[in-house]
């Protein structure tokens, strides 16, 4: 077998070694909360060495990001339909939020991140607040392309701004809700509005 054969083969365990985990991991923490989730139990479960699942994820705090970003990315899809569903800016970022705060209340997974242990420095909880920067990072670049689209003619740096305001915003209200989900999400839109100095 040459090496471009070889390569390929490589390329494809490992994606189905990072999927199998990354699912596994889900399940175990729905089921029994983060700080109950043992690297060497995802490992029998995958069928590979423990050895194996550390070289592909670092430590336990890998895994977990890789877990809560593949959640991110099922949500963003979401996040995507949401905003597309809409060509009024007020109500798209409305519905967008609307969808992420309902999503989020019935995640298994996000109840079990929200949950976790807050002492616990390996916690899941953390990758959504002091270690949110590709959550953060990904969800506002879903706004800004979006909000770049319906207000091609808008400042950018405002468009920039409102993005990352109301996504760390939603963000606040998924770890410690203040409000009633529908009127959190009309809060947040006319925040948006206001910041980029439209009516709304």
């Amino acid at each position: 077998m040459n090496a471009m054969t070889a390569e390929p083969l490589r390329v494809a365990f490992r994606r189905q070694v990072r999927e199998r985990a990354v699912e596994h991991a889900r399940s175990l923490a729905v089921a029994h909360g983060w700080e109950q989730v043992r690297m060497g139990e995802v490992a029998m479960a995958v069928g590979v060495s423990r050895p194996t699942l550390y070289k592909e994820f670092g430590d336990k705090q890998g895994l977990g990001e890789a877990l809560v970003r593949a959640e991110t990315d099922r949500f963003l899809v979401g996040v995507c339909a949401a905003l597309d569903a809409s060509t009024d800016v007020n109500q798209g970022i409305a519905d967008a939020v609307a969808y992420t705060l309902d999503e989020a209340a019935s995640s298994p997974l996000l109840h079990a991140v929200l949950t976790s242990t807050r002492g616990d420095a390996a916690g899941l909880l953390s990758l959504l607040t002091t270690r949110s920067a590709p959550l953060l990072e990904a969800a506002s670049d879903v706004l800004d392309t979006w909000l770049r689209q319906r207000l091609p003619d808008h400042d950018a740096d405002d468009i920039e701004e409102c993005a990352d305001v109301v996504v760390r915003l939603v963000v606040s209200h998924l770890v410690q809700s203040a409000a009633p989900r529908a009127q959190t999400a009309t809060r947040l839109a006319r925040a948006g509005m206001r910041m980029l100095r439209l009516p709304g």
